[in-house]
């Protein structure tokens, strides 16, 4: 497969293992993980086109409001890493869809789902 034609996950964050993991849980998916960065400009995004943003923890979503704040207006939705008892500030912050720890394959594919088909309606 062509993996210019795959969706792509735009990763932000540095964390070997969970991006070892969701680098897998991607590509079970069909899509293909790009990013590993803490800071991303819009213009890396849009170069990336992604079809939906993900943030390994509230810390960073909270460190780029600025950058969410801009994401709003468009069509790629955020994704964040956060536990149950984060899922308020999540959303307060911008997050279109909290995955909760500990994650899983299924909970990543729920996500996903959620994410891609509540921004197509």
């Amino acid at each position: 497969m062509n993996l210019n034609r795959q969706p792509a996950i735009l990763l932000v964050g540095r964390d070997t293992p969970l991006n070892y993991l969701f680098g897998r849980f991607a590509e079970q998916s069909g899509y293909r993980l790009t990013g590993n960065l803490e800071n991303i400009s819009m213009a890396e995004i849009e170069t990336v086109k992604p079809a939906v943003i993900l943030f390994l923890s509230i810390e960073l979503l909270a460190k780029n409001q600025a950058l969410v704040a801009e994401l709003s207006s468009r069509e790629s939705p955020i994704i964040v890493c956060s536990s149950s008892t984060e899922q308020a500030r999540a959303r307060e912050l911008g997050a279109d869809y909290c995955l909760l720890h500990p994650l899983t394959y299924n909970d990543f594919q729920t996500a996903l789902e959620t994410v891609t088909a509540s921004k197509r309606v």
